[in-house]
């Protein structure tokens, strides 16, 4: 990224985001859930409990609540967190962007945080 105003970061990150999500959803769905295999009762994450097209496995039982986690970032989180960062971008009353924003900005971009975001 090149230009690191925050503004620009703000938006930069939320366009990624957005990217993301949108390519995480299949057959418009968009929200994600928790859930286990008919089989083996494992825990996974899903967009359907019915008929799962995302399926997410955690071989462990004791990482539920990693799967929690997936779950509560699913599309739907993403895009909605893609348009508050889009709206944080032009600051507040004073044109003043708020900090924790900026720093969830700079991880979702890797700005020089040695965060990996593939």
């Amino acid at each position: 990224m090149t230009d690191t105003a925050p503004a620009a970061v703000l938006r930069a990150a939320a366009d990624r985001l957005r990217d993301l999500a949108t390519a995480a959803i299949h057959e418009d769905r968009a929200i994600w859930t928790t859930g286990y295999t008919l089989g083996s009762r494992t825990p996974v994450v899903l967009d359907n409990p019915e008929s799962p097209s995302v399926l997410i496995e955690t071989y462990a039982a004791r990482l539920e609540r990693v799967n929690a986690f997936v779950a509560a970032m699913d599309p739907a989180s993403g895009l909605t967190l893609a348009d508050l960062l889009d709206d944080l971008a032009d600051g507040d009353d004073e044109g003043v962007i708020n900090p924790y924003a900026l720093a969830v900005a700079r991880l979702l971009i890797d700005e020089g945080t040695g965060h990996v975001c593939s």
